[in-house]
């Protein structure tokens, strides 16, 4: 049995349809930017975060045109979609919580649960993560196999399975599998999703007329700088109204209401600190175009001074520009600098955001600091 039976799924996401559809229009359709392109348009839900064949595992000597080339193919694709499908519901009600401002009880909690598991499953699965690990695996396949002693029952089932004697194909889709799928409290993807779930969960409203971005990589995080998995803090829009900031080091009330300015801000912050996105996705054209807008004359600001800086003197017309493009950075002009943001930036951000000015948001209850 070298595939499930039924139709074969070609077009695979890495981001889930279920995520991608909470930032279409009353059409279907979701307005787009690709950042190696330029080049905004609008697609559909299907057609952007996907790749052909993603997660199917090729045997090592088969002709590249051939019908069955995959082993188990579809195998991983349908696991993921059932996942996606129990995750879905309780998404779903978290967001319509949001609407009802009903922030405590067991729908938002299962709902917050299914935020940290969805924000857990798109790192691991991000193709950049997976090809890196699935490579590994082929390459060491050899190790890997070597003190397995498998029972007759076991070969048994891999020759049902369609493995062919074939360790190399074997040992990725072992790896996937146990990467994505694996209960063990010490994968990866188990650890990241424990990690989100200790921190404090801050939901971000936009306001009308305005609305989250999001991308092909919809979570920028903070740290770790050591080999754990821990992080200062991590933002991951939810929807096109609403979005979620996780930290256990910043004031965060549970609750509050941007202003256009702190919903642009949001949006430019994602673009400007995730390092694997190739395309931005909004609901409507406005909140996209001015993300990118910002994006474009911060990275360019970045640029310009890496390009015209000689021994540390700095020409002038240099100078003026850029000190012209970071003063639109506005909250963050020193991120533009490192090319990432610390700890400093993100209490300037936030304390900007949420502060006691109450300039550009509600509190729905005291803001508490968090030790």
């Amino acid at each position: 049995m070298s595939k499930l039976p039924g139709k074969m799924t070609r077009k695979q996401h890495w981001v889930p349809r279920f995520y991608l559809r909470h930032f279409a229009d009353s059409s279907g359709q979701l307005h787009a930017y690709n950042k190696n392109s330029g080049v905004f348009y609008r697609t559909k839900v299907e057609d952007v975060c996907s790749k052909r064949d993603l997660y199917e595992v090729k045997y090592s000597d088969i002709e590249a045109d051939s019908d069955d080339k995959y082993y188990a193919q579809n195998l991983i694709e349908t696991k993921l979609s059932e996942s996606e499908s129990q995750i879905s519901v309780s998404y779903s009600r978290l967001l319509q919580c949001c609407k009802d401002a009903a922030l405590e009880g067991d729908a938002f909690r299962r709902g917050r649960q299914a935020v940290c598991k969805l924000a857990s499953n798109l790192i691991v699965r991000h193709p950049a993560t997976m090809l890196a690990d699935r490579n590994r695996a082929r390459e060491g396949s050899s190790m890997l196999l070597e003190d397995v002693v498998l029972t007759e029952e076991e070969k048994a089932l891999l020759d049902w399975s369609g493995w062919n004697g074939d360790h190399k194909a074997l040992a990725e889709l072992s790896v996937s599998a146990t990467l994505l799928f694996s209960e063990d409290g010490s994968v990866p993807a188990n650890r990241i999703y424990e990690a989100f779930l200790e921190k404090r969960f801050c939901i971000l409203e936009a306001p009308i007329g305005s609305g989250f971005v999001t991308t092909s990589m919809p979570i920028f995080i903070i740290g770790p700088e050591d080999d754990s998995y821990d992080f200062h803090l991590a933002y991951m829009p939810l929807s096109s109204e609403y979005a979620t900031v996780f930290s256990d080091r910043l004031l965060l009330p549970p609750f509050a209401r941007l202003d256009f300015s702190g919903t642009e801000c949001m949006n430019r912050l994602l673009l400007l600190n995730c390092k694997h996105w190739d395309v931005a996705i909004s609901r409507g054209s406005g909140p996209l175009e001015h993300a990118v807008r910002d994006w474009s004359q911060a990275t360019s600001a970045k640029f310009m001074r890496e390009k015209f800086t000689r021994d540390g003197r700095e020409l002038s017309l240099d100078a003026v520009i850029y000190d012209r493009l970071k003063e639109k950075g506005q909250t963050m002009p020193d991120a533009n600098d490192r090319g990432c943001l610390d700890e400093e930036d993100l209490c300037v951000i936030f304390e900007h955001l949420l502060g006691e000015d109450d300039k550009g948001l509600e509190y729905s209850r005291v803001k508490q600091r968090i030790d």
